[in-house]
């Protein structure tokens, strides 16, 4: 690349501010990707350990999988080492192009801070039974 090194192989400004653009992206791309798997990630504060994580997955997947969904069925888990909990209640169950779906409450308390905070996320059972978030 003729013309981007000064004479000491330094790399001219347009070059840095190029490389920083790239890098921004590829970090913006890889929280984005992050929050996709773990929509719970804007939780402010200490929040939620592994552990945590997999006791709230298992009681979501637990949640989904009960026939027939229904309006008022819900899931806890607690972890007393962070002393962390939640629980998730279906709102409403309707479908969306083609697939069940239910609207549910997630209330998490992290740490023990209290008084937790709440997630309405629409979960939806794809075409091969896996159950995903949706929009």
């Amino acid at each position: 690349m003729q013309g981007t090194r000064t004479r000491r192989g330094a790399l001219h400004p347009p070059v840095l501010r190029r490389l920083g653009a790239a890098l921004a992206a590829c970090v913006l791309l890889a929280t984005t990707a992050q929050a996709q798997i773990n929509p719970f990630r804007s939780y402010r504060g200490r929040g939620l350990s592994p552990e945590d994580n997999r006791l709230l997955f298992e009681s979501i997947a637990r949640l989904n999988a009960a026939e027939p969904s229904r309006a008022g069925r819900s899931e806890t888990w607690s972890n007393p080492q962070t002393k962390s909990s939640g629980t998730s209640t279906i709102l409403r169950v309707f479908h969306s192009g083609g697939m069940a779906c239910h609207l549910v409450r997630h209330h998490i308390v992290a740490a023990g801070r209290q008084p937790g905070s709440n997630y309405h996320l629409t979960w939806c059972r794809t075409p091969g039974g896996e159950w995903k978030t949706k929009g």
